[in-house]
């Protein structure tokens, strides 16, 4: 008797971070049914995909996005809902978001409330979520971690910067040291993660102050008051705590070559860190900044020099990154102009929709690293390190079939008019690249086909994530 399964998907070359092979695909019920030799198996699908000449690769996972997040009492970044979509047409199933917690209040209320948003939002891909604790964090929310834990929070992020004296407007972020070894110790006994956004506050307070004094306060010259150093102190620190507790460190976007050496030198000491670049810096550098309107390029840490770029993308090759992300914190042009001097210049960038296809094109069309390797790097890695993982970022029986397929002969202009995010402007606006994603799949249902969007929105669910595991 003919089996019969919702979607089969033939002729293309089915990719995880190990191995590469000509496969078809079965689909039914929203999960991977079978892999097989092409034409192995007698079966009958409802629909067939044709992906002949194309990668076939798990869907992309964004293990750093920031949807609803309010910059000001005023401006919020786009919605999951319209970030979501333009996910999906970049090739993204999944992201991860950030619950926000302050000073004294309750993490799993933070916790909770995000969750909330996020339904009434309606993304169309799956997302998990990290808890941000900020400020002023009590003793009360070590006590919390366990339950955030055991619901699917397992993540948790920190930062070694933006007081709320000084900064780009996103409030006081800062914890100081004592407050990040408690989150550590106490997410190390759970089986968490903590993920720390790196750079010394008081060395970036100096440059800053020195900036003035010298009359070059202008956001042109950010790149000197968030400089490598600062990012190196920060990171070196973390990799202290994390040592001394055990803790899993994952160190977001990464930006200078001394930043990817502290993290080369202490996985090599066994120090459990991974570590995270954006492709806005493999794309860009702080020659950006002198351009009539670089501050639209800018997003913390902000980009270095192209010594510090070659760095980053010596270390995305070289097996010491786990995961490309983008950071998507999107707001305005306006808004990202509104900032003029080195201390009010805006965060954040467009970047979610781009991810998967300008990373392919700068990495395996460019410079030859192998569609593996990418893989690794843009879904199975996150998946990995976050927990989502074999649910996410595999296509193999029994995992969702969240499905991409990639071109790579594609020839794709980016134009911002052609872009779907809540967005009037991108960083890649006039951006050429070879190879670009074609098709999005979630759980077995068909998204965006041949660039086009064909599928139902705000059908995207949460994902718990769990034990943090090696890339």
């Amino acid at each position: 008797m003919t089996r019969v399964i919702d979607l089969l998907v033939t002729g293309g070359d089915v990719v995880s971070a190990s191995s590469t092979a000509r496969l078809d695909v079965g689909v039914d019920n929203g999960k991977i049914a079978f892999l097989a030799s092409p034409g192995a198996l007698e079966v009958e699908a409802r629909r067939v995909i044709d992906a002949t000449g194309q990668f076939v690769i798990p869907g992309g996972v964004d293990a750093h996005v920031h949807f609803g997040f309010p910059l000001s009492s005023e401006t919020m970044s786009q919605s999951a809902a319209a970030g979501s979509r333009a996910a999906a047409f970049g090739g993204t199933t999944t992201f991860i978001d950030f619950a926000r917690q302050s000073d004294d209040g309750s993490l799993l209320a933070a916790i909770d409330k995000k969750r909330d948003d996020l339904k009434v939002d309606k993304p169309s891909i799956d997302y998990a979520l990290h808890a941000m604790i900020t400020g002023l964090s009590t003793l009360d929310v070590l006590d919390e971690i366990p339950e955030a834990i055991a619901d699917g929070v397992s993540s948790f992020k920190m930062f070694t910067t933006f007081t709320s004296t000084g900064g780009p407007g996103v409030g006081d972020l800062y914890s100081d040291d004592g407050r990040i070894w408690g989150v550590m110790t106490r997410a190390a006994r759970h089986n968490g993660i903590v993920m720390v956004h790196c750079e010394d506050d008081s060395l970036i307070a100096h440059n800053i102050h020195c900036l003035y004094k010298e009359g070059r306060e202008q956001a042109s010259h950010v790149a000197e008051a968030r400089t490598a150093v600062a990012e190196e102190a920060a990171i070196r620190r973390m990799l202290l705590l994390s040592r001394r507790t055990n803790c899993p460190l994952y160190v977001c976007h990464i930006t200078s070559r001394y930043g990817m050496e502290a993290v080369f030198e202490a996985q090599g000491a066994r120090v459990p860190a991974f570590g995270e670049v954006l492709h806005h810096n493999l794309s860009h550098t702080e020659e950006k900044y002198a351009l009539p309107e670089g501050p639209l390029f800018h997003t913390y840490p902000g980009l270095k020099s192209l010594d510090d770029q070659r760095a980053l993308w010596e270390g995305v090759i070289d097996d010491v990154v786990a995961s490309v992300s983008s950071d998507d914190f999107t707001f305005p042009r306006d808004v990202k102009l509104a900032g003029t001097t080195v201390d009010t210049v805006s965060a954040g960038h467009n970047g979610i929709e781009t991810r998967m296809g300008v990373f392919f094109s700068s990495s395996v069309a460019l410079r030859k690293m192998s569609i593996n390797r990418y893989v690794g790097l843009t879904s199975e890695g996150p998946a990995k390190v976050f927990g989502l993982f074999p649910r996410k970022g595999l296509i193999a029986p029994g995992s969702d079939a969240d499905i991409v397929l990639i071109d790579p002969h594609a020839d794709h202009l980016i134009e911002q008019g052609g872009l779907h995010s809540d967005c009037d402007y991108s960083v890649w606006d006039g951006w050429h690249c070879t190879g670009y994603p074609t098709t999005t799949i979630l759980g077995g249902n068909v998204l965006v086909e041949n660039g086009m969007w064909t599928g139902q929105e705000g059908r995207g669910a949460f994902v718990p994530s769990g034990l943090p595991g090696e890339p």
